[in-house]
C-alpha cells in the first residue's frame, strides 16, 4: 500500500507544474482573430455553406424516410417552426440512424467545417470549435431540427470524428498539392481526390471560376507558430505546414 501511494504521489509530482510555471491552455482566437490567422477567409467560406446546407437537407428531404428517419408528412403541413421547437425543446435522444450516416457522413461533413477553419489559419483547438459549433448550432439544432430530435452520438462523433478525419485530409491535401495536384501520376485522379478531401472548398473555387470572380475566399493560410525552426529547404517552399509538440516534466 505505502509503495502504491509512493508511486501514485511521485508520478502526480512529476505531471504537475512547478510553482513557476503556469498551466497553459489553448488560446480561444476563433471569434477575435489575431496574426496568422484570415477570418474573413473563414466568414466568407461559412456564408457559402450556409447555402449548401440548404441544398444537402434538400437532398435528405428526397431519401427514404427508413434512411433518415425523417417525418416528411409534418414537414408538409406548413408548421416548420413549430416542428423545430418540437425537435429542439424533446431532444437530445440517441437516434437510430444507419450506422453509416452516424459514424462516417457526421465526421465527413464534421472533417469538412473542421478544414474551413484549418485553412484559414486556425489552430487545432480552435478548427475544433469551429467544428463543435457548426455541427450542434447550425445541423443538429438548426437545418436537422426542422424534421428530426437533435441526436446524442451526432453531438458527440461529429466534432471529435471531423477533427481526426479533418486534420489528416488537411495534411493530404497539401500533399496532393505539392505534387503538382497528381495522385498516381493522373491530374483527374487528383482533382477527384481534392474534391473529395473538402467538397466545400473545391465547390468554392469552382463557384469562383464560373463568376469570373474571387467571390468566395478560397486562399490557404497555414497555422505555424515558428517557421524559423524548419529546415531552410523547407521554408524555401511556396507553402510549407509545421507541426510541433511540447512535453514538460
Amino acid at each position: 500500500m505505502k509503495k502504491t501511494m509512493l508511486g501514485l504521489s511521485l508520478a502526480l509530482a512529476l505531471l504537475a507544474p512547478s510553482d513557476a510555471e503556469a498551466v497553459a491552455f489553448p488560446e480561444i482566437t476563433l471569434f477575435k482573430g489575431g496574426p496568422g490567422v484570415d477570418s474573413e477567409r473563414l466568414w466568407s467560406q461559412t456564408k457559402f455553406m450556409f447555402g449548401l446546407g440548404v441544398g444537402v437537407a434538400g437532398g435528405l428531404y428526397l431519401l427514404p424516410e427508413s434512411v433518415t428517419n425523417w417525418d416528411k408528412s409534418a414537414l408538409g403541413k406548413g408548421g416548420l417552426a413549430k416542428k423545430w421547437w418540437e425537435n429542439v425543446s424533446t431532444g437530445p435522444v440517441w437516434d437510430d440512424d444507419h450506422w453509416l450516416i452516424n459514424y462516417v457522413g457526421h465526421p465527413y461533413f464534421g472533417g469538412v467545417y473542421y478544414q474551413v477553419a484549418r485553412k484559414s489559419g486556425y489552430d487545432q483547438f480552435n478548427a475544433f470549435l469551429y467544428t463543435a459549433l457548426m455541427s450542434t448550432f447550425y445541423w443538429e439544432y438548426g437545418v436537422e431540427a426542422f424534421a428530426e430530435v437533435p441526436s446524442i452520438q451526432d453531438l458527440i462523433v461529429t466534432p471529435i470524428g471531423g477533427w481526426l478525419y479533418g486534420e489528416w485530409a488537411f495534411h493530404k491535401e497539401q500533399e496532393i498539392r505539392a505534387n503538382d495536384g497528381l495522385v498516381f501520376g493522373s491530374q483527374t485522379m487528383g482533382d477527384i481526390a481534392l474534391f473529395m478531401l473538402d467538397p466545400v472548398d473545391s465547390l468554392a473555387r469552382g463557384f469562383n471560376n464560373w463568376v469570373g470572380s474571387d467571390f468566395i475566399k478560397t486562399d490557404v493560410t497555414l497555422h505555424l507558430s515558428n517557421p524559423g525552426q524548419l529546415p531552410t529547404s523547407v521554408r524555401m517552399e511556396d507553402t510549407y505546414i509545421g507541426l510541433q509538440f511540447h512535453m514538460k516534466f
